[in-house]
């Protein structure tokens, strides 16, 4: 009696196990959520570290990092905007601003890049919105991908 038990719990894991192979093997190098991702590193290469004053018309580094999870290699261009308070940007709507700066990347899937930046904005404000917007380029052209971050910074005269 306990040679039947044994022998239904051992082909029983054998059944599960077979099918679970089956099933990675038959999902293997698919996507389950495609996605591409944006993020904002300030000068030291971390986050947080972003500077909350500039001079106007002097230069500061950032650095850009985009992701690519898309499940095929993507062509980004990460589009760089200044705007105020009354700026809206969203997953639907970019900004509508006039770039200042593109920076572009081609990446396979599963392939990041983390690109230095050097800005300097022309004019003082205060409360600037330094937008980034990822775009993509697909079959149908360049697409806004509703990616994007923003930083808050003061802009001053100088001296």
């Amino acid at each position: 009696m306990i040679d039947e038990e044994v022998r239904a719990v051992v082909l029983a894991v054998i059944v599960i196990s077979a099918a679970l192979s089956a099933s990675q093997a038959m999902t293997a190098g698919r996507v389950a959520e495609a996605f591409s991702a944006i993020g904002i590193l300030g000068p030291e290469m971390k986050i947080g570290d972003y500077p909350k004053t500039v001079i106007a018309g002097e230069p500061f580094s950032l650095y850009v990092y985009i992701e690519n999870q898309e499940g095929r290699t993507m062509y980004y261009t990460v589009l760089a905007k200044v705007g105020d308070n009354s700026t809206a940007v969203n997953e639907s709507a970019p900004a509508d601003l006039e770039p200042f700066a593109a920076y572009r990347s081609i990446l396979a899937h599963g392939q990041n890049a983390t690109i230095p930046v050097e800005i300097s904005l022309a004019s003082p404000a205060q409360n600037a919105k330094l937008i980034f917007e990822l775009w993509a380029i697909g079959e149908n052209g360049t697409y806004y991908t509703g990616r994007w971050n923003h930083l808050w910074m003061n802009v001053t005269s100088p001296s």
